[in-house]
């Protein structure tokens, strides 16, 4: 029996190491004791991180991403059963690109709200979200985010942010950070792991650690409040804290932003034989503002590889 307190990331590990345990890797570390409750940490992300403003503006007919569009065929669904939307945050002058299946049980609003949670210089990292109809799940793809069935929660949002911020916003000698000999020295030196599904690999490890580390900043008290053995993983969480910097820190504005991918068409609709031409309004732009630092995205083949390639069960 799984434990109602690990959280969703965890129970999944627990079940592929039952089903598939030669898969996935171990890195030798037991997992903290007692179990970190993830769910307290949803509970204190969602008191201390407040939704910045946004507005929405919904795109044109017949015009889709390529990664939104790549990701969701991929995936087994079409193209033409989604709906792109551009999010702007009031802490950015650059909208965020959304693709959401009119089937997913995610709405609009969760998509909004709980990225919108996160500070804007983690989000600036992230190129587009894509919400999938399935089991709850979500994956990393190319600096994009996967969410299939009802991944509504605020610490997989983190985790998968946390990927994209293990690429690109560390310091260059240090990137990606779980490669780097300060992290895998702290590795070292901590006797556990946060929670099962860090244990599969140091990339999980890291994005884990990610949303300990942001927990632990922005709820008063920090990680020490709900964990009485904190220092079993300290020198992770402070080592990631030290090199991701002001990252994780509530406030600012943007400066950093991943490019978007550009728009394509979306795939003509079918109808019995018919092939029935979609109406193309004009090309939406997807451009960035002047001043904007444009930030090269991660393949979506390297990423996809990498990372999350099992997605975690809720």
């Amino acid at each position: 029996m799984i434990s109602t307190r690990l959280s969703p990331i965890a129970v999944a590990a627990a079940v592929l190491t039952l089903l598939h345990s030669p898969v996935l890797a171990d890195l030798g570390k037991p997992v903290i004791n007692p179990p970190i409750e993830f769910s307290k940490i949803d509970q204190g992300l969602l008191t201390y991180l407040k939704p910045a403003p946004s507005t929405v503006d919904v795109w044109g007919p017949g015009w889709i991403p390529q990664d939104c569009k790549t990701n969701t065929e991929s995936s087994g669904f079409k193209a033409i059963d989604i709906e792109v939307f551009n999010v702007h945050y009031a802490d950015c002058c650059d909208p965020w690109i959304m693709c959401r299946h009119k089937e997913s049980p995610m709405s609009k609003t969760d998509l909004i709200d709980l990225f919108g949670r996160l500070p804007v210089r983690m989000r600036s990292y992230l190129r587009h979200l894509i919400a999938l109809p399935g089991v709850k799940s979500a994956s990393s793809s190319g600096d994009n985010t996967v969410f299939f069935g009802p991944a509504n929660v605020i610490s997989i949002f983190a985790h998968e942010v946390g990927h994209s911020l293990d690429s690109h916003a560390y310091p260059p000698n240090v990137t990606p950070f779980h490669e780097s000999t300060p992290w895998l020295d702290a590795f070292k030196k901590d006797s556990s792991i946060s929670d099962p599904y860090a244990g599969t690999s140091q990339a999980e490890n890291v994005a884990q650690e990610t949303v300990i580390s942001l927990f632990d900043k922005v709820v008063p008290g920090g990680i020490k409040t709900i964990e009485p053995n904190w220092q079993a993983i300290s020198n992770q969480y402070t080592t990631l804290q030290t090199y991701i910097g002001n990252t994780i820190i509530p406030g600012g504005v943007c400066t950093n932003r991943l490019e978007n991918s550009p728009p394509v068409p979306m795939a003509p609709a079918v109808r019995g034989r018919v092939r029935v031409r979609l109406p193309i309004s004009p090309m939406p732009d997807v451009s960035l503002s002047d001043g904007i630092n444009v930030i090269p995205p991660t393949p979506i083949e390297r990423r996809t590889i990498e990372t999350c390639q099992l997605g975690f069960l809720l």
